[in-house]
C-alpha cells in the first residue's frame, strides 16, 4: 500500500490540497483539526488598505470595494483574492512577519489599515501582536472550532505504520494534533515527516512531537522532492 499523507488544513484548501497530494502518487487522507466558523461578511469599510493573515479571512471581505489594496499574508491567498474579483492584490512571503515587512516597505500603517483575522480555538485573538505593530484596525473574521478526535482512518494508518508525512499549516494545529494523537501511537510519529510551512510552525512540531524529520517549506513542493533535498530545521 502507498504511504499515506495526512492534510490536516481546514478547507478552503483541504479538498485541493488533497487531490494534489494524490496527483504526486500519494494516498492522502483529509484530516481536518479545525472547522472555521466564519462571521457573517462585513459591510464596505473604507480604509487605505485591507490585510488577511489567513485565506479563511477572505469570505468576510467579500462585500469590500474590489478597487482597495489588499495584501495578503502568501501567494496562494492572493491567488483566492484575484478569484473574488479583487484587483490589486499583493502578497507578503508567507509569514505574518513578511506581510508586516510588506507594509513597511509601502509605508502602510495607523487606522487606514484594516486587518481581518480569526480567534483561535482557546479564544486567542489572531493577528493582535501585527494590528498592534502597525497601528491597524483588527476584525474578526471567523472563529475556530477544534475537532474532538482523530478521525478513524488517520487512527488506523498510523498504527499500521502507513503515515509517511503530516502536512501542517499552522502551529496550533501542530497543537492539536498531539493532543488528540493517542500516546501509544506517538513511537509511530519518529518513522514520519512533519513538513511544514513556515519556520514557527516547524518549531511548534520539534517542541511536541518525536518526529523523524522535520521540514520547512511549501507541503506539496517538498512531498515532491527527494531525500536529499529535503529542507529541515
Amino acid at each position: 500500500m502507498r504511504q499515506a499523507v495526512l492534510v490536516t488544513r481546514p478547507e478552503p484548501g483541504l479538498s485541493e490540497t488533497v487531490s494534489a497530494v494524490q496527483a504526486q502518487g500519494w494516498r492522502a487522507i483529509a484530516s481536518p483539526l479545525m472547522t472555521m466558523c466564519q462571521r457573517p461578511p462585513m459591510a464596505d469599510h473604507p480604509c487605505r488598505a485591507m490585510l488577511v493573515t489567513s485565506g479563511q479571512a477572505l469570505p468576510f471581505l467579500v462585500n469590500q470595494n474590489r478597487d482597495r489594496l489588499l495584501l495578503t499574508v502568501g501567494s496562494r491567498t492572493a491567488q483566492r483574492a484575484e478569484a473574488m474579483g479583487f484587483r490589486h492584490v499583493e502578497a507578503a512571503s508567507g509569514t505574518q512577519e513578511g506581510l508586516e515587512v510588506l507594509c513597511r516597505q509601502k509605508g502602510l500603517s495607523g487606522p487606514g489599515l484594516l486587518l481581518a483575522c480569526g480567534r483561535g480555538r482557546h479564544g486567542q485573538p489572531y493577528g493582535a501582536e501585527l494590528a498592534a505593530a502597525l497601528g491597524a484596525q483588527r476584525v474578526e473574521a471567523y472563529q475556530v472550532q477544534p475537532a474532538k478526535c482523530l478521525s478513524g482512518a488517520v487512527l488506523e494508518a498510523l498504527a499500521a505504520g502507513q503515515v509517511g508525512a503530516v502536512l501542517f499549516y499552522s502551529s496550533e494545529t501542530v497543537s492539536l494534533f498531539m493532543e488528540l494523537c493517542p500516546s501509544e501511537l506517538h513511537e509511530q510519529l519518529d518513522q514520519c515527516r512533519a513538513i511544514c510551512l513556515s519556520q514557527a510552525i516547524a518549531r511548534r512540531a520539534e517542541e511536541m512531537g518525536p518526529w523523524g524529520c522535520i521540514e520547512v517549506g511549501s507541503p506539496l513542493a517538498a512531498l515532491g522532492e527527494n531525500h536529499e533535498k529535503r529542507r529541515t530545521i
